[in-house]
């Protein structure tokens, strides 16, 4: 499987994984789904008419991702697998990334966000699908929008006591991905991750990378039938790519 991340659209929204379609806690300030989630970050939800909070949740949430697609700023991304048949695919894992003035204010004593970075709320992977590296990668698409967008950071709200099915991301999974405590919680600490050093450690593979394909010999070409008027190229060296390529 080839896994890429690509754009979150509204069409993505009823197939995320878990109970992640319905929820509105970042987009919209409506309850968590998850019961355990910390209450800390509740979302204060903007007031709407009666018959808008009657809607079903998913078609809120689309809504939502519509309208910052719209403005060019799509909020998340999803990784897509084969869900057994040769034409249909199933989304493996999601992040829901946006500028922090896109989401619902939130309420209670939690650190402020800074205007400079990009907001990751949070990363969800179905179980099925764990262990393979889908959160890493979402991970770096969302730096990857934060540098499109010229944001100097990647900031997220980890949780000190994360429990499975938690609307917020372990904070013991932020600081092993390279964030750093930004501004202190009791319990939900605001995490940051520079863009810079992400652009910094591309430059160094990149190098890496020339450095070592220098080192490889180069082909030299078989001689060809000149009957036929076509050259059979054949390399005097055959070489392997470096393990870990796909």
């Amino acid at each position: 499987m080839r896994r890429h991340p690509v754009p979150l659209t509204a069409e993505d929204v009823e197939r995320l994984p878990g109970a992640c379609a319905g929820c509105l806690l970042w987009e919209l300030g409506g309850p968590c789904p998850q019961p355990r989630s910390p209450t800390v970050l509740g979302g204060l939800a903007p007031e709407v008419p009666p018959q808008e909070t009657r809607r079903d949740p998913v078609d809120r949430k689309r809504d939502w991702v519509r309208g910052c697609v719209a403005d060019g700023l799509p909020p998340g991304a999803v990784v897509e697998a084969p869900d057994g048949s040769r034409t249909d695919r199933t989304v493996a894992g999601f992040a829901l990334f946006a500028p922090s003035e896109r989401y619902a204010p939130r309420t209670g004593a939690v650190p402020r966000t800074s205007r400079d970075a990009l907001l990751l709320a949070t990363v969800r992977v179905a179980e099925v699908h764990r262990e393979a590296g889908i959160g890493r990668l979402l991970l770096h698409a969302a730096l990857r929008e934060a540098i499109r967008q010229d944001r100097t950071a990647v900031e997220a709200y980890g949780d000190r006591r994360f429990r499975e099915r938690a609307c917020l991301l372990p904070a013991g999974w932020l600081l092993h991905e390279g964030f750093v405590v930004h501004r202190e919680h009791p319990r939900t600490p605001l995490f940051r991750l520079e863009t810079r050093r992400t652009v910094r450690w591309a430059e160094s593979l990149e190098h890496a990378w020339d450095e070592m394909l220098a080192r490889f010999p180069v082909a030299a070409p078989a001689p060809g039938r000149h009957s036929t008027g076509q050259a059979v190229v054949a390399s005097s060296t055959r070489t392997s790519p470096p393990t870990g390529a796909a």
